[in-house]
């Protein structure tokens, strides 16, 4: 087991900090932390410290600290996805999946078949969720979580960025009436390959950038305007997947897929 991880607000190359009220409660009344004890601590932008306590008062905890190291542990940058969340608990497993892959941003896309609305307090929530995470798999880069956002204007604003390779996961067994002359890409075959001709915006570019449908995925007309557009269709298999099974996959395929691109 890991030294106990806390987030701070700024890590200097070297000094004493305090941590907030809530991390000095969780490190001295949850873990009952003492001075002396190790610990790391984070800042969130990808900097991270072995620490000592050197002060428990009542609100507030000490920590010394002689150098820091940059170790992000993302994608820097590089990996999106954009999901139609689900309900409920579900939420964290998505997000603890999507830090623990290393996912650099997230959008909330609200589809016609979207289960969840995301106001200011629901958005915070899910940011909570991706710091814990950050915690349990030592990563030191917040992995940032946008506003709720529409579909259609998710995808006006994502075919504007040149660098970005743009993917709609959507299973063949699920492609409904009215949807034709459409190519789907196998997951073996979209690592394999470095460009595809289903599209303008799919091949080999700086960033990838997964679209992930709510139960039930996108709609025809969804499908149709991703198309519209050059998205590709990525078929993760025969099997119908839930979300957050969807995303740890893609979120997997991504990262090969940046490592393959040596970008």
């Amino acid at each position: 087991m890991g030294l106990p991880r806390f987030l701070v607000d700024r890590l200097e190359e070297q000094g004493i900090l305090w941590l907030c009220e809530s991390e000095s409660h969780h490190a001295s009344r949850v873990l009952r932390l003492g001075i002396g004890d190790r610990c790391v601590v984070f800042d969130g932008q990808g900097y991270e410290a072995d620490g000592t306590i050197e002060s428990v008062e009542k609100k507030s905890v000490g920590v010394s600290y002689t150098s820091r190291t940059f170790a992000p542990r993302d994608h820097e940058d590089r990996l999106h996805f954009a999901i139609g969340m689900p309900k409920g608990d579900r939420q964290r497993n998505v997000i603890e999946k999507l830090v623990e892959l290393g996912v650099d941003r997230l959008t909330p896309i609200d589809t016609e078949r979207s289960v969840s609305k995301f106001d200011a307090d629901a958005i915070e929530k899910l940011k909570r969720y991706a710091i814990e995470a950050c915690k349990q798999s030592q990563r030191n880069r917040l992995m940032h979580i946008d506003p709720s956002i529409g579909w259609k204007e998710w995808l006006a604003s994502s075919v504007q960025c040149e660098q970005s390779s743009l993917w709609m996961l959507h299973p063949q067994t699920l492609l409904e009436a009215g949807v034709t002359r459409v190519r789907f890409v196998r997951p073996d075959r979209w690592l394999a390959e470095d460009q595809f001709e289903v599209g303008s915006r799919v091949g080999s570019k700086n960033r990838v950038v997964f679209a992930v449908g709510p139960e039930g995925g996108f709609t025809a007309g969804e499908v149709a305007q991703a198309l519209e557009q050059g998205v590709g269709l990525l078929d993760l298999g025969e099997r119908i997947l839930r979300v957050e099974t969807a995303v740890s996959a893609a979120a997997v395929l991504g990262s090969l897929r940046i490592g393959q691109s040596g970008t």
